[in-house]
């Protein structure tokens, strides 16, 4: 079989070690007619495979691999996962996955995942128009592993056992995973603001432009020109920087603009 000849999926990951996950995974089975696939232990339906692990996600680092060598080629992975959240705020989330210095959980110290803006920014608009009463539906930053060099997501629910068990949620989510598409116009990196990267979402969702990597004020300590350049080969589709002006440091500022300057990137600020 030839590169040409090869069938790409995109694989819905499930771990047995997260209850959210299995919820969406069970939820998606129930309403969507997913078979046996050729591989063991794996569903198919419509160009998506269901991957089961009993590993933890953060813990699927070169998952694209594993995938491979059991004869599945992935062209997107989406993970399903619960979200978690201190303030146990109700949320549906998309984020890209990569450690913008150490690597606290998962993945490894400065390496982020190749993120997949068109996808990811398509969920999350399909989840907007499908709001779910009480839950917040937004971006995160950059965060966590584990680390993937081909386009993956994650997509949460959180985040106690009634936000993950709510039916409206898990229909918003499945909806969001099984539409999900890429429009082909390529992807900006967010630069700036909170972990929830609120001004960066509303562009989003308003403007239809898509995002991939998003990188917070708070990891800007760590931010250096290597790791940024590193987030753009890994931004499929890379145009340019979506930047919260005023949630943004000076010198990464600075950075961000004489990076886009010198390589003819959009730059757009908010």
């Amino acid at each position: 079989m030839t590169e040409s000849d090869k069938i790409l999926h995109k694989v819905l990951v499930e771990s047995g070690q997260d209850p959210s996950s299995k919820s969406i995974s069970a939820y998606i089975i129930e309403h969507y007619p997913f078979h046996p696939g050729p591989i063991q232990g794996t569903l198919t339906y419509n160009g998506y495979v269901i991957y089961r692990s009993q590993e933890r996600h953060l813990n699927m680092n070169g998952l694209e691999e594993t995938l491979a060598k059991l004869g599945i080629e992935a062209s997107t992975i989406i993970f399903l996962s619960k979200h978690s959240s201190q303030a146990k705020i109700k949320s549906l989330t998309v984020h890209a996955m990569g450690n913008i210095g150490e690597a606290l959980l998962g993945g490894f110290p400065s390496q982020v995942s190749t993120s997949d803006p068109g996808n990811m920014s398509s969920a999350l608009r399909i989840m907007r128009n499908n709001p779910v009463e009480g839950f917040n539906i937004t971006f995160e930053a950059t965060h966590h592993g584990p680390l993937v060099k081909i386009p993956s997501f994650f997509i949460e629910i959180g985040t106690e056992k009634e936000d993950w068990e709510n039916r409206s949620a898990l229909e918003t989510v499945s909806k969001a995973v099984l539409n999900c598409s890429d429009d082909g116009k390529g992807g900006f990196i967010g630069i700036g603001g909170g972990h929830y990267s609120p001004k960066i979402t509303e562009y989003a969702v308003s403007s239809g432009i898509n995002v991939g990597h998003i990188l917070s004020k708070h990891t800007h300590e760590f931010l250096t020109v290597d790791l940024l350049k590193q987030c753009m080969e890994r931004t499929k589709g890379f145009r340019g920087f979506l930047v919260d002006w005023k949630g943004t440091r000076g010198p990464i500022r600075e950075m961000v603009r004489n990076i886009a300057s010198e390589g003819s990137f959009e730059l757009i600020s908010i």
